[in-house]
């Protein structure tokens, strides 16, 4: 968690409109809303400056979770870590009084010793302002009528929040790495995220499709600042169903296109299945960096030659594996955590890279030679290369024909180049311009005369 920033936690029973409200003062949709009890699991973050005062708006778990779940215990022991670490509290309750839980929690918030504000949510209209009086009865000083749906009252709660806040930030450094965990439900996501902040941040059991909502945070590793974020684990499309576990894959498809690097979560003892691939092709439609790390390798029984061998069969079942790099890690027991992280940051700044256009050019001459090209390599011609993009980095090739850059020949243009250039780990994208468009550019051309 990143100390400086002071963290106001949303707290109340399912159902009081909490992720509506989280929503409505981030201005996104990003706490999964439905009215179904018990949605949110996990601590949802978000980091907002209002009126030039920076802090951290999180959205809770309902406490009131059932008990005979086998999830409520490790839900609510993490909200209750969680709101020990926060520096402002805003108890909603729900209009027209409190119900009979919501004594109960008022009692768990004032043992924190933490400023709590109460807001009244679902008040919508000035006729139900006479049902204040049955919340003053609580104790609390501090209520706010409020609307979470129709935002009636959030700019006098977020300043009765600012008012509240032990200190003050007026700025926040932005990371120097964007960093989002993806991979199959129970590959091990949020035991990762938990390593890397070192305190349990996301909830982690072995029931599938535990974490829901995206979660993320921040954290330093050797003098860089790092964001990183838990995603829901992702399952076949066509195995979604229902609005939750849409919204779920939606979040974690969000999640890496604000990534800079992605790490895609192998688990050892399943090995690579047909949903990894799809997740793969997620990553690669959204043009991003990753690193596959093969989790969960405590459990495996190893030889000398036993990761070399795993990483020929992920290859051999799926040709992408070889462009990217591979460590093999245990989230639980935070072996190689660091290797993961060095290697992340790694990546990063070779994809931040710029080629010259003269080395790059040299390079594409070496991969035109007789020989080394598929099939139809003596009729192509690249005449000139250039950089035209980073992160990821987009190269234009101007050549003869655009045809006979078919798939096969493209995709040798782009292993070559991840090979030659250190691009490992990061994807290339080659933009074509034919010969006849060159023409009709070129001063006096078709495509520029003046008429």
């Amino acid at each position: 968690m990143t100390k400086e920033i002071p963290i106001v936690s949303i707290v109340g029973r399912q159902n009081v409109g909490k992720s509506t409200l989280f929503n409505s003062i981030i201005k996104k949709r990003k706490a999964i809303v439905d009215p179904h009890p018990g949605l949110t699991r996990d601590v949802i973050l978000h980091t907002i400056t209002y009126k030039s005062v920076v802090f951290s708006i999180t959205d809770t778990p309902g406490l009131d979770i059932s008990r005979t779940s086998e999830l409520s215990a490790p839900i609510i022991d993490n909200a209750m870590e969680h709101l020990r670490r926060s520096s402002v509290i805003v108890l909603l309750l729900e209009n027209p009084a409190p119900a009979t839980f919501d004594l109960t929690l008022a009692d768990m918030v004032r043992k924190l010793s933490k400023p709590v504000i109460v807001a009244v949510n679902k008040t919508d209209d000035s006729g139900q302002m006479e049902n204040m009086i049955n919340f003053y009865e609580m104790g609390f000083s501090d209520i706010i009528p409020v609307s979470a749906l129709n935002r009636f009252n959030l700019e006098l709660l977020l300043d009765r929040i600012i008012d509240s806040l032990p200190s003050k930030k007026t700025s926040i450094t932005e990371p120097d790495l964007r960093l989002s965990i993806v991979g199959r439900p129970n590959s091990g996501k949020s035991t990762l995220l938990n390593s890397f902040l070192g305190f349990n941040r996301s909830v982690v059991s072995e029931i599938p499709g535990t974490t829901r909502d995206s979660i993320d945070d921040r954290f330093n590793f050797q003098e860089k600042r790092i964001e990183v974020i838990d995603t829901a684990g992702i399952r076949k499309k066509s195995k979604i169903t229902g609005d939750i576990e849409y919204y779920s894959f939606t979040r974690t498809v969000e999640a890496i296109e604000k990534s800079d690097v992605v790490i895609h979560l192998i688990d050892a003892e399943v090995g690579l299945t047909d949903t990894d691939k799809k997740i793969s092709d997620e990553i690669m439609k959204a043009k991003k960096p990753v690193i596959i790390a093969i989790n969960k390798w405590d459990s495996i029984e190893k030889g000398d030659k036993t990761f070399n061998e795993l990483k020929d069969k992920m290859i051999f079942s799926f040709y992408k594996a070889v462009d990217f790099p591979i460590i093999s890690i245990s989230a639980r027991d935070k072996l190689r955590i660091n290797k993961l992280l060095i290697a992340a940051l790694e990546v990063k700044e070779r994809a931040l890279g710029k080629i010259e256009t003269p080395r790059l050019n040299q390079v594409i001459a070496r991969l035109l030679k007789p020989g080394r090209l598929p099939q139809m390599g003596s009729k192509l011609k690249v005449y000139y290369a250039v950089q035209i993009k980073s992160i990821p980095p987009v190269f234009k090739f101007f050549v003869n024909n655009t045809s006979f850059f078919r798939k096969d020949v493209m995709r040798y243009f782009e292993k070559s180049l991840q090979s030659e250039l250190n691009l490992e780990g990061i994807p290339v994208t080659i933009e074509l311009e034919g010969k006849k468009k060159q023409e009709r550019n070129r001063p006096g051309g078709k495509g520029n005369r003046v008429r």
